[in-house]
């Protein structure tokens, strides 16, 4: 059963962990850079996951045993060493973004590696198992390169903010489409990636008046959110909807959700405050998400609740008769 005191308490420590590692290390080093901040960022948000599903015990096998155990010691690690090389001013871009998009078409690979759908009596074949991991892949490739295109042209704290609520959303949904050890896994990406990315906001501002290695820092980008970010998003969708019962469409609204982030960068709004801008953009956002999780929790009470409702009655009467 679900447990919200345990949920909150692990949300909870992902996020103290990794705001008190963002400003012990930059506290430590007053000339900084963007690449400096952006592996302070990674390596805050390592330690910040790393705490909160230690708080979650999720029991992780290794070797892995199914899709989740996959996504958070295989592909999460991959993501954020990834974002660690892409960060580093020395990398091109070119090779920053080949490391992103081979990890983009292995991802939907390593998580049915081993599972029903490639087995020899599974429920795929060959073509069906091709073309399913290239439409995720496309996918994942193209949200990320128009929210990285995104950042850049107008970085701020709201498009992370963005991919932690479509994240909450994400694991909410999956949670009440049966798989409730795979939605909870949502919740410690979703404390780390508001915490670094609010932490770094406040970081920036402080030091946009002194001298630094990149000069003033304000507004600059910290791409290790976004990529790290999506790929969490990612994640919970894709275990939600090959291990649990969340559908396509659903799946797919909340992946695409984030980039009703665009709708900003019209004459209207281009040059808007940017509070104005960032509030708009999680308004926007947030309009599919409510309707996705209000379509999710009416299917929920209609298919589940029952079920759940059943089993404690049967808990109750097996207490009472000993």
């Amino acid at each position: 059963m679900p447990d919200p005191l345990l949920y909150l308490k692990a949300t909870g420590v992902a996020a103290i962990v990794s705001v008190a590692f963002a400003l012990a290390m930059t506290r430590a080093r007053r000339c900084v850079s963007t690449s400096w901040l952006n592996s302070v960022s990674v390596l805050g948000l390592s330690l910040g996951l790393g705490s909160g599903y230690y708080v979650l015990s999720l029991r992780l096998a290794w070797p892995p045993a199914n899709g989740l155990d996959r996504f958070l010691t295989i592909v999460v690690p991959a993501a954020l060493i990834v974002e660690l090389l892409a960060g580093f001013q020395r990398v091109p871009r070119w090779f920053a973004w080949t490391l992103r998009m081979s990890l983009v078409v292995a991802i939907p690979r390593i998580l049915v590696h081993g599972s029903v759908y490639l087995s020899d009596a599974g429920d795929w074949t060959i073509w069906q198992a091709v073309w399913t991991m290239v439409v995720c892949s496309a996918l994942l490739a193209g949200t990320w390169c128009l929210l990285a295109w995104l950042y850049r042209r107008s970085p701020g704290v709201s498009i992370p903010l963005a991919l932690s609520l479509a994240t909450q959303s994400a694991g909410l949904t999956v949670m009440m489409a049966g798989y409730i050890k795979g939605g909870a896994a949502a919740f410690p990406f979703v404390a780390t990636i508001m915490a670094t990315a609010m932490t770094m906001k406040l970081l920036n501002r402080r030091m946009s008046s002194s001298e630094t290695n990149d000069g003033a820092l304000e507004n600059v980008p910290i791409p290790a959110t976004i990529g790290i970010g999506l790929v969490g998003l990612f994640g919970c969708l894709f275990i939600g909807l090959f291990f649990g019962r969340l559908s396509s469409g659903n799946a797919t609204a909340m992946l695409v959700a984030p980039l009703l982030c665009w709708t900003t960068e019209t004459p209207l709004f281009r040059h808007r405050k940017p509070w104005l801008v960032g509030s708009l953009r999680l308004a926007l956002v947030a309009i599919p998400l409510v309707i996705v999780l209000a379509m999710a929790k009416s299917k929920f009470d209609r298919e589940m609740a029952p079920l759940l409702g059943n089993a404690a009655e049967m808990r109750h009467e097996i207490f009472v008769g000993q």
